[in-house]
């Protein structure tokens, strides 16, 4: 059985707690009678709809909002840093560079210590003799308190912080004004994380994080002494990070120990099991009622007067709140492609004499579900835009096959119009639909009853965004380029967008950086990779990113098996050495060379098999995915074939 939810537990030493909170703007209720006690070490998720007030409830925790009822309490020596959505690094000196603005937000006291040391070294200098006791002294103090702040190591620990979020180090000496929004906000995370606070709240911190830096933070927070309060759509950020789950619904907070897969889980049995509770409630009280109507002015009035006090003074429960479900939705193709959807051969793009990617060669058929993953600035919506035909390539070409309509999603050439409301959008894409219709289609994607009759223009991009996927998702086509989909999606959001797309007919590529999203829908990836000479380079991989995952942890257990069986082993005899392998050892090892070399070659043909049927243009899709399967398993049995047969030559020349 889970456990239901703990409302409030009063902890003694709790870093911050809300005693009974109230909070509303004008008619919306954010907070009803909000108790809740945040401890060291904790690390919560902050869930709810959009809307629903979770960035208000981090500014009251902040101190940046007063509550209009009960009060938030805060321990004394607890150092608060609040991370807002649109918090960025902005340049406040001239020629201030971002690392400057990221350690004068971070590391002030340390840099203060840093300049009295300074001080302090140029006044001994030019000291008399009978002022160097006393500033000898004060080095002393001065030089104790930065080595407990470990000063000696603010830089290091930066630099790891700024590289580890997916800013380079080509950026660091630039101004903030020269960097992008993204950027910027990377370095405003940074900061945070550097801060030294006990308790962080941060909202949205995986926004215009790539996946590489996504996992770095998820390692990295768990790491950190402070308590944390973390909102994020990323389901698998929330998994990996958190350990108590917040849910805000119409104004009740509720506290589930767990992280969100489980909160999901234990949350939806508390409800059938309260719902069953207040039914219960609701049939007893029915019985009584009806027992004193028709007793209370017979034999048994006395009867009927207890039950009628009875019933007066018994607590009434709520009714619980029903689970909010996502608006259920098809993507509906006005005609079926043919089987090969898109040829993509030779593609090569670049910009300023640097290549994004080159040599990318794939065949895409109908029903194919790729996804596109790789750094931030890789080439990845490039990529699409090419592929949509928005952008030429610079070499190869991109063949559209029979009857594709192609649907292309890009978050900064929003197909809609400003002239129009929401709800006109809407209904110039799908006029067949009720207003009910359209009003649920609306509210999946976080367009509420006061929203519906706004104008496209007063929007901002984050809700551009989602009413442009919304007006693509009804068009009809059999063929879709989305770049970010899930972007400014809530949960429920993006669940009703991957359902969809699990049932959707056609062809699907994608660029996203949500994991969760990419392992259920993805068969496929384009994964960008940066190589050791800093050259991005291009690899299709077979499966979801949770198999991409596998695979790199299984290449690295062999590499670290292959380092430890090469290192080198004591030395032995001259005599011995110079001997070698005996005749008998020769010549098992001439057999098995000679074994590996037939199967190596029956391998190989095996692949330019395969190889030649994966390039059948009329190759339906469940085949194509069969054979592609078997031609992975193919190469990776000819890679290990080819190992041994190297050690096997070492083993006889050496």
């Amino acid at each position: 059985m889970l456990a239901a939810p703990v409302l409030w537990r009063r902890v003694d030493m709790s870093l911050l707690s809300l005693q009974t909170v109230a909070f509303d703007f004008g008619r919306e209720t954010i907070l009803r009678d909000a108790s809740l006690a945040l401890h060291r070490g904790e690390r919560c998720a902050l869930v709810g709809a959009n809307g629903t007030g979770k960035s208000t409830l981090l500014s009251l925790m902040a101190g940046d909002l007063q509550p209009q009822g009960g009060s938030v309490q805060k321990a004394g020596a607890t150092k608060v840093v609040h991370l807002r959505q649109e918090t960025v690094v902005g340049a406040r000196l001239p020629g201030e560079t971002i690392f400057d603005a990221v350690a004068t937000e971070a590391f002030r006291e340390e840099l203060r210590l840093e300049s009295e040391l300074e001080r302090i070294a140029v006044a001994i200098a030019r000291a008399d003799p009978g002022e160097m006791d006393v500033l000898a002294r004060e080095q002393g103090e001065l030089q104790a308190a930065y080595e407990r702040r470990e000063g000696y190591a603010w830089r290091s620990r930066l630099q790891a912080t700024l590289a580890g979020l997916g800013l380079r180090e080509s950026l660091w000496g630039l101004s903030p004004d020269a960097l992008s929004g993204g950027e910027r906000r990377r370095a405003a995370l940074s900061a945070a994380l550097l801060s030294g606070g006990n308790l962080l709240l941060l909202d949205e911190p995986t926004n215009h994080l790539d996946l590489d830096a996504r996992e770095w933070l998820e390692a990295r927070l768990p790491k950190l002494p402070a308590a944390l309060v973390v909102v994020s759509h990323d389901r698998h950020f929330l998994d990996r990070v958190t350990t108590r789950t917040l849910n805000l619904s119409r104004g009740r907070l509720t506290s589930w120990s767990g992280n969100y897969s489980f909160y999901l889980r234990a949350s939806a049995e508390t409800r059938v099991r309260e719902e069953a509770t207040w039914r219960r409630q609701q049939e007893r009280i029915a019985r009584t009622e009806d027992y004193i109507q028709r007793n209370i002015a017979g034999q048994k009035t006395k009867q009927a007067q207890s039950r009628r006090k009875q019933l007066a003074r018994e607590e009434r429960l709520e009714r619980p709140e029903h689970e909010a479900r996502g608006f259920k939705f098809r993507l509906e193709p006005n005609r079926t492609s043919g089987s090969m959807a898109l040829e993509i051969a030779d593609l090569a793009k670049g910009f300023d004499g640097e290549a994004l990617f080159s040599g990318l060669t794939l065949n895409v058929a109908r029903g194919d579900r790729i996804g596109i993953i790789g750094p931030n600035g890789c080439g990845k919506s490039t990529l699409l835009s090419v592929l949509s035909g928005q952008s030429l390539p610079d070499r190869g070409r991109v063949a559209l096959g029979h009857n594709v309509d192609l649907g292309y999603y890009d978050q900064h050439l929003l197909n809609v119009t400003d002239a129009n409301t929401v709800l006109e959008e809407l209904a110039s894409v799908w006029p067949g639909a009720t207003l009910g219709e359209l009003r649920s289609f609306a509210g999946a994607f976080g367009f509420g009853a006061d929203m519906i009759d706004r104008g496209v223009g007063r929007l901002s991009g984050g809700e551009r965004g989602r009413l442009s996927l919304m007006r693509l998702i009804r068009e009809g086509h059999n063929t879709l380029l989305l770049d970010e989909p899930t972007n400014h999606l809530d949960m429920q959001g993006r669940e009703a967008l991957e359902s969809a797309l699990e049932d959707f007919d056609g062809t699907l590529i994608v660029v996203s950086h949500d994991r969760r999203f990419l392992d259920r829908i993805a068969q496929r990836l384009i994964v960008f990779e940066q190589g050791d000479d800093g050259r991005m380079s291009t690899l299709v991989h077979l499966g979801n990113y949770s198999d991409l995952v596998t695979r790199r942890e299984s290449a690295k257990t062999e590499a670290a098996a292959v380092a430890t069986s090469e290192r080198p082993k004591a030395a032995k005899p001259e005599r011995a050495r110079a001997e070698g392998p005996s005749k008998n050892e020769i010549r098992r090892l001439e057999a098995r060379i000679a074994e590996a070399e037939v199967e190596i070659e029956a391998l190989e043909a095996k692949k330019a098999e395969l190889l030649a049927r994966l390039s059948a243009p009329a190759l339906e899709p469940e085949a194509r995915l069969e054979i592609s399967q078997r031609f992975t398993v193919a190469e990776d049995e000819l890679n290990a074939k080819l190992a041994q047969w190297e050690t096997w030559l070492d083993e006889i020349s050496g």
